[in-house]
């Protein structure tokens, strides 16, 4: 039954006696349940704000695949090419997958940690969450033999610039088509066989500027990963690191 105009009164005046630390463990008493859920809303409302203001947008995903990428190099790969391509920082990020380690024999102190690398690379590709590589020669293999790179012939085909100032830096591997794999590691075929062809799909960028003046002992090669939703964008920063280069020479 609600409180009549003269008990509201009454409580009104009684509060308005209180002092602070009894109105703070009243109120507390009787609205502890609005209090807290209006706590919570508050709270999921800042935090729902603060992602919002903060949440950068993704412009590529990259992985660095038995290559070591210094502090200064990454730096010039991601956020100078962030700033070069008239990006902000606070609002733009490239997301980076370091330190993947990507053999067909790891020794067994390294297996788990090949293994996590192949899984890392696997999930990132079939989530579409993947879109360049930097890989020295062996990760090169492997990723190429999967299908996992990009025709590059098909997509510099709509960059003849690009095309002519890199053409004697691209590289042709071996694509599985189709193979027994699975029959033969199961001993349900004797031999193994597949079905390949090649097709270029990498860049040799050893000579490239920002990557020469690193001082890789090994080749370097970039690709670009056959699912990725930002292939212009992966063009886009192929030609930024091949900078001057010229390809004729």
């Amino acid at each position: 039954m609600p409180a009549s105009k003269k008990e509201k009164q009454a409580i009104r005046e009684s509060f308005r006696k209180m002092s602070t630390a009894q109105k703070a463990d009243y109120i507390f008493t009787y609205y502890k349940l609005p209090v807290i859920t209006a706590i919570i809303a508050a709270a999921v409302l800042i935090s729902t704000a603060v992602r919002y203001f903060t949440r950068k947008e993704t412009v590529l995903c990259a992985a660095f695949a038995n290559v070591s990428v210094g502090e200064t190099l990454s730096e010039d790969l991601t956020d100078r090419y962030l700033l070069e391509t008239e990006r902000s920082l606070s609002k733009n990020e490239i997301i980076v997958y370091r330190d993947l380690y990507l053999t067909s024999e790891p020794s067994a102190e390294n297996h788990q940690y090949a293994y996590a690398s192949k899984l890392k690379v696997l999930g990132a590709v079939n989530a579409r969450q993947l879109d360049i590589v930097l890989m020295n020669r062996e990760a090169y293999d492997l990723m190429s033999s999967s299908g996992f790179l990009l025709d590059l012939d098909e997509a510099l085909s709509q960059d003849q610039e690009l095309y002519q100032r890199i053409r004697s830096f691209l590289c042709e591997n071996t694509v599985i088509i189709e193979d027994n794999a699975v029959a033969f590691s199961l001993g349900e075929a004797e031999t193994y066989e597949s079905v390949t062809e090649d097709a270029v799909n990498a860049v040799d960028c050893s000579s490239f500027p920002y990557f020469e003046q690193a001082g890789f002992p090994d080749t370097v090669y970039f690709g670009i990963i056959a699912n990725s939703t930002r292939t212009q964008e992966c063009l886009r920063w192929l030609s930024y690191i091949s900078g001057n280069t010229d390809g004729n020479s």
